[in-house]
């Protein structure tokens, strides 16, 4: 999964010593100015390998954050506790995204984030084999246990639980609010058990716990449902199960190879194969883009138009590397917790040998179609799926016994779980089980959402629901979840000649190649939103065919967004120049835009659209080929969850 009763025991805290810090007074934790802002500090602890056993190995440092609520004068409600993925990601390195949800809430609420042991700052794991994706993952993996030795037991979750607790302590805050996406949600769910008395509410946002099946059935479940329902709502890509499976048997004899330019512009050798085909159509659940393109990628495949299959498969690359090294993401972290916590269909007492003969068995019992539209063995070797089922026969057990759900019920405590409609990772079925399972809870399916609902959230739905939850102990009026935008289906055509046509409104004069014009200055602006909002790590992007452009605004903010596009090129034919603003507080997006071409389809145009509707429609007006334009079009892009 990604994305996926503790003995008591004295905590060792490091004395930072700066000069001008501030220190808790029942410990001395020493919290240090950081970050470059005001409000923010940092702070760091030494923990026990082993809660049970502090002897047992050289203690770990976990680092954390405190960033202060920014009203002073206010009074302060509960601080706000963020568990970030992965596992193996650092929640330190996703504040940003935590304060953008918290939005107002933060005027009265701290926001803590650690960066779990394993992970960050805090005693990183680094497997180079495991981390550059050197060889088989399990094979990987066990070497990374023979290099932790006797640490390679020591991160599972109920010990980063146990770390919380102990940082929350030394600052003495005795309560919080907890909030977790993905494998956060694993992790607050384990705290909250552990440590009851110290949670008021706890919101979980892309949920599981540890009694999903191994094989992860309901993932292929959800794949199933989200690319049917994504195409009949769209309106387009009829028969897409069909699409994705035909490519899947093409690959076999065939891999799809050549040159692309991701997202960034950075070239990539593609060899597409069924296992990375098979990851890519499950990366949709992380980024709608895919969701997006994938079925018009296939389509231009058919007739042979090679570049926008090209690009998704780069870009899917990119997004598959562990970029930032192991602090960024530590792919051991994951291995680490993983292997300590999570449910398996051999007996974790056998040795690797026996371990491989149970799992064998377990595969050749599974339906030959349980992953369709792919086959058990190309699901079973995609990337998420092979670290899943095969990535731990030879981790060691565990030498202390730490479970991270113990038999006992759950508490009874207000919790809140989200879920997108098209999750894959953390598929519905495994939210509603969540759910069931707390006795004060609260289940909201986001409509046409994929993994992850209220990070990132510019249609304010789901952080909404979070904000209401955490100030009131109430979700609130749910019902914008069931409204969210259907996700458009992207059109790939070759060339402006082959391109459709906006549609003539009243005054409109222009030709029909001015129609196609529009139709691909919008397709321009929605193709660079779409790559800025899921798959850019900078801020230059490229054209599909040439040209680039240029974005300013950062990412977690309500300010204007500016794209500065210089001969973007999504078709031959035709360039596009000029500026797209999206006002984020307003919801719509404003382009002045030069469109270089044959004679009719050449000028000037203004193209406005809103990004908050359903079925928004775009206008543009303007002058191409000396003539009036006044045309209507199908909205070219939303922001989804």
């Amino acid at each position: 999964m990604h994305v996926r009763t503790l003995l008591a025991a004295a905590v060792g805290l490091v004395l930072l010593g700066v000069p001008g810090a501030s220190t808790a007074a029942t410990t001395g934790i020493a919290l240090t100015p950081c970050g470059g802002k005001p409000l923010i500090e940092c702070g760091s602890i030494s923990v026990p390998l082993y809660w049970s056993q502090p002897g047992a190995g050289k203690p770990l440092t976990v680092k954390f954050r405190v960033y202060r609520h920014t009203d002073q004068s206010a009074p302060a409600g509960e601080p706000v506790v963020a568990f970030e993925g992965g596992p193996g990601y650092p929640s330190i390195g996703s504040a940003e995204s935590y304060l953008f949800m918290l939005g107002p809430l933060h005027r009265t609420h701290d926001l803590i984030v650690m960066d779990q042991r394993g992970t960050g700052g805090s005693s990183v794991i680094d497997c180079p084999a495991l981390q550059n994706g050197i060889g088989v993952y399990s094979q990987a993996a066990a070497a990374c246990a023979r290099q932790l030795g006797v640490r390679a037991g020591a991160f599972g979750t109920a010990a980063v639980g146990d770390d919380l607790a102990a940082i929350l302590r030394g600052l003495d805050v005795p309560t919080v609010d907890v909030y977790g996406d993905s494998y956060g949600t694993y992790a607050a769910q384990v705290f909250t058990i552990h440590h009851p008395g110290m949670v008021r509410a706890v919101v979980l946002d892309g949920s599981y716990d540890n009694s999903f099946r191994p094989f992860e059935q309901e993932e292929s479940v959800s794949l199933r449902h989200a690319w049917r329902a994504l195409c009949a709502r769209s309106g387009a890509c009829h028969g897409i199960l069909r699409s994705i499976g035909a490519f899947d048997r093409s690959l076999r004899t065939h891999p799809f190879v050549g040159r692309g330019l991701d997202a960034d512009g950075f070239a990539e050798r593609v060899h597409l194969t069924p296992a990375l085909f098979a990851q890519l159509v499950e990366d949709a659940t992380f980024s709608y883009t895919f969701f997006r393109d994938l079925p018009g990628a296939l389509a231009a495949l058919h007739h042979g138009y090679r570049a926008p299959m090209l690009r998704l498969a780069a870009e899917d690359a990119s997004f598959d590397a562990a970029g930032g090294g192991a602090a960024g993401y530590s792919v051991g972290d994951y291995a680490a917790v993983s292997c300590h916590d999570y449910p398996t269909v051999w007996n974790v007492d056998a040795s690797p040998a026996q371990r491989r003969g149970q799992l064998d068995r377990a595969v050749a019992r599974l339906p030959e179609r349980v992953f369709a539209p792919f086959s058990k063995r190309t699901w079973l070797a995609s990337l998420d799926e092979n670290q899943l089922v095969y990535g731990c026969l030879g981790w060691p057990v565990p030498p202390v016994s730490d479970p991270p759900f113990p038999s006992h019920a759950r508490p009874h405590i207000p919790v809140l779980v989200l879920d997108g409609e098209f999750d894959q990772a953390t598929p519905v079925a495994d939210a509603r089980h969540v759910a069931a399972a707390w006795p004060d809870s609260t289940y909201v399916q986001v409509r046409n959402t994929g993994h992850i609902s209220a990070l990132g959230d510019y249609q304010g739905c789901a952080s909404g629901i979070v904000r209401r939850f955490l100030a009131d102990l109430h979700a609130g009026n749910t019902s914008c979840a069931g409204r969210m935008p259907a996700i458009g289906v992207s059109r790939f055509p070759a060339s402006l000649a082959a391109s459709p046509a906006a549609r003539s409104t009243p005054g409109d004069r222009s030709a029909p190649a001015a129609h196609r014009g529009v139709w691909v200055a919008g397709a321009t602006v929605g193709d660079a939103l779409a790559r800025w909002y899921n798959l850019m790590y900078g801020v230059d992007g490229h054209g599909l065919r040439g040209g680039a452009y240029t974005v300013a605004g950062g990412y977690y903010s309500h300010l204007p967004l500016v794209i500065r596009m210089r001969g973007d090129r999504f078709v031959s034919g035709l360039a596009v120049s000029g500026t797209a603003t999206w006002n984020r507080s307003a919801l719509r997006v404003r382009a002045v835009l030069t469109l270089r071409g044959p004679a009719a389809a050449s000028g000037r145009i203004v193209l406005t659209f809103p990004t908050d509707r359903q079925h928004g429609t775009a206008t543009a007006t303007g002058v191409l080929g000396g003539r009036r334009v006044a045309v209507a079009l199908p909205v070219p892009w939303v922001p989804q969850g």
